[in-house]
């Protein structure tokens, strides 16, 4: 079968996708039941069990909504589900079919964490929707990554992996190179020879944590370098494999993505840098670097409290702005860009409107802070990426209506504004 017809075939496996997520199959109420997210375990499940997390791109708003009006949440059967929740549910039995042993071995939760719509104007994103599963041990502790739906047998795969990365991470959950030395000697076996390459630059590059769980702003700084070094090669990657003649057509690659072979020498190749970290604390940038746009995951009030009282102190009283963060994989730009107007006193650049916002309250903020704010403020919706991606935003006292400044604006058009 030639590579086209595999593009097509993954065409008609995504109008499937898309339609059984309309009418979902019915299943038995106890056949799978989802837990709420990075919930408690007993002693005996956090040693013995497997936490598979299946996350998607939908409005997380809408989601935590749905789940409040129904008082049967957790169950498949009576409760509201993602957009893929039938399809995870078919590869969840034919799975229990092949491996019976493995239904009273897994825990399932699922994940919303796409932008919600007061960040896309208020209105539905029309791309294809997205979904990842992820495999973590009883401490939380992300153990595998796939990218699309997989199938029974694939869902097998996945978690037989999970489970050799266990073994490897018990061996060595104290030594983080050594762990990612592991697994990266066993990944040479198994990615493409375009990846070669790349494992041993990354490895080499690589500045080692004294700690799995040290997740801070520098480790996730590091991470998105590590994002940045793989892009070429992946994006060389698919376009060899289903003879993709613009990479530009992000269209075709997101629906490519919807089987998990597409990303599946990928995820392998970060696998060294993300077994053993903590899923709650690297579920954003990795969201962020695979879907190449913002995460919004942590949506509850108590998780940003800081950033919520800051604005709403000042809200009425002064002009404020927020600088937005870009996603991870493009925070390696330089911003703000030079002044190419040839005007010496480069009074209408972009460092001259800087200069000009700093002299007001001034917060960067990343998406899903910026979401949460807009949401408890009762602020109106926002497109954060189009016609061009938003870089500021100014609120004025007394006025509902704040204005934006895109990366596609001139800057010097709102200097004498804020002055």
């Amino acid at each position: 079968m030639n590579i086209k017809c595999c593009f097509w075939l993954l065409i008609g496996h995504f109008c499937c996708i898309t339609v059984g997520a309309a009418d979902p199959p019915p299943a038995p109420a106890d056949e799978l039941i989802f837990r709420e997210p990075f919930s408690g375990l007993s002693a005996s499940e956090i040693e013995s069990k497997l936490i598979v997390f299946l996350i998607t791109d939908e409005d997380p708003f809408l989601w935590s909504k749905a789940k409040l009006e129904r008082a049967d949440k957790n169950r498949l059967g009576g409760g509201p589900d993602v957009w893929c929740g039938g399809d995870f549910r078919q590869s969840f039995a034919k799975m229990v079919e092949e491996r019976p042993d493995l239904k009273d071995r897994i825990i399932a939760q699922r994940i919303v964490a796409g932008l919600p719509s007061n960040l896309t104007g208020g209105n539905a994103r029309s791309l294809p929707p997205r979904v990842m599963i992820a495999i973590c041990d009883g401490n939380y502790r992300l153990l595998n990554l796939c990218v699309g739906m997989p199938d029974g047998p694939g869902l097998i795969q996945v978690l037989e992996d999970a489970e050799e990365n266990r073994a490897l991470l018990e061996l060595n959950d104290q030594d983080p190179e050594k762990l990612g030395l592991a697994i990266s000697q066993r990944t040479r076996n198994r990615v493409r020879r375009i990846y070669d390459q790349a494992l041993t630059q990354l490895h080499e590059n690589t500045a080692w944590d004294d700690s799995l769980g040290q997740i801070d702003s520098a480790w996730i700084a590091k991470f998105g370098r590590l994002a940045v070094e793989l892009q070429p090669v992946y994006l060389l990657d698919v376009k060899l494999r289903f003879s993709l003649s613009d990479l530009n057509d992000l269209i075709r690659l997101i629906v490519l993505e919807q089987h998990t072979e597409t990303r599946r020498n990928w995820c392998d190749t970060i696998a060294p840098y993300v077994v053993g970290r903590p899923l709650r604390e690297i579920i954003n940038p990795l969201v962020d670097v695979i879907w190449a746009t913002p995460s919004v995951v942590h949506v509850e009030t108590s998780e940003h409290t800081d950033v919520l009282r800051w604005f709403s102190s000042r809200r009425e009283n002064v002009t404020l702005v927020l600088a937005i963060e870009p996603a991870l994989i493009d925070r390696g730009q330089v911003w703000p860009p030079p002044n190419i107007s040839g005007n010496r006193n480069a009074r209408q650049d972009w460092a001259a409107l800087e200069t000009a916002m700093s002299k007001h309250p001034f917060r960067t903020v990343d998406a899903e802070e910026l979401a949460v704010v807009l949401r408890e403020n009762d602020e109106m919706p926002i497109d954060l990426n189009l016609p061009s991606r938003t870089r500021y935003i100014i609120f004025e006292p007394g006025k509902k209506k704040m204005f934006l400044i895109r990366e596609g604006d001139l800057p010097g058009k709102f200097i004498q504004r804020l002055e």
